[in-house]
């Protein structure tokens, strides 16, 4: 009885050991990223933070200063094809500069993998907003309350109050005074980032439309706007600071 508890005790431990290992090595597909890397650490904020293979929109932006802005991709497989903006970049290398302006950018970058007789067989689009910082027709964000979502072909058009708040969190009061207009009613970009549920605890919707299915659940609809122009790129809950 004893050497059967030791064998599965010690099975048991081989299999703890090596589940780890096996899920380290799961590869990645080989139309995404393993990194991408900007040439603004100092200066650039990106939403996300951090970058994720699965994450496929995100907005960096850069001091005012930043004239020129170069990302390195990195490829999960030696055999997919990277381009910035159209243009090829070597996996590991630094793409072509991008002029920076007083108006907003979206970069793309494209992970296309070909297989026999030169055939596409997998592509995938990561998509960079990207603009300098501050500016009334640069990255704004915004906090108020969602007074209405329409959706029409998958794309959201979100009517928001967007009144000074003052927030209460149990003893915390946090205050949020908008430098915009009082009403507001912007469509959300096609890459728009959706995230319901908490700011502590954020859920990233797939789509507006699963935002638009969820975005009532904590009986809260006070939220950041982040947007470019007269576009919404981000959504998320709101909170005290």
């Amino acid at each position: 009885m004893m050497k059967k508890f030791l064998s599965l005790a010690l099975l048991t431990a081989l299999l703890l050991s090596l589940a780890p290992a096996s899920l380290a090595q799961t590869p990645l597909p080989a139309d995404r990223l393993v990194n991408l890397e900007h040439n603004a650490p100092n200066t650039g904020k990106m939403l996300p933070q951090r970058f994720d293979p699965y994450q496929n929109t995100y907005l960096l932006t850069v001091a005012n200063w930043v004239s020129r802005i170069t990302f390195t991709p990195t490829t999960a497989a030696s055999n997919a094809v990277v381009t910035v903006n159209g243009q090829v970049v070597a996996s590991g290398q630094k793409s072509q500069i991008i002029q920076m302006t007083d108006d907003p950018q979206a970069v793309q970058i494209t992970v296309s993998v070909y297989g026999e007789g030169n055939m596409l067989t997998a592509q995938n689009t990561y998509t960079v907003y990207l603009q300098r910082r501050p500016s009334e027709r640069r990255t704004r964000v915004s906090a108020g309350y969602i007074t209405a979502i329409d959706m029409s072909d998958g794309i959201a058009t979100i009517s928001a109050d967007l009144v000074s708040i003052k927030y209460q969190d149990k003893s915390n009061i946090s205050t949020f005074v908008n430098e915009t207009v009082y009403l507001y009613k912007y469509k959300t970009a096609p890459n728009c980032l959706f995230y319901y549920g908490t700011k502590h605890n954020p859920v990233r919707a797939v789509n507006a439309q699963e935002f638009y299915n969820n975005y009532l659940n904590t009986g809260s609809n006070l939220y950041y706007l982040v947007y470019i122009e007269d576009e919404i790129v981000a959504v998320m809950p709101y909170a005290a600071d």
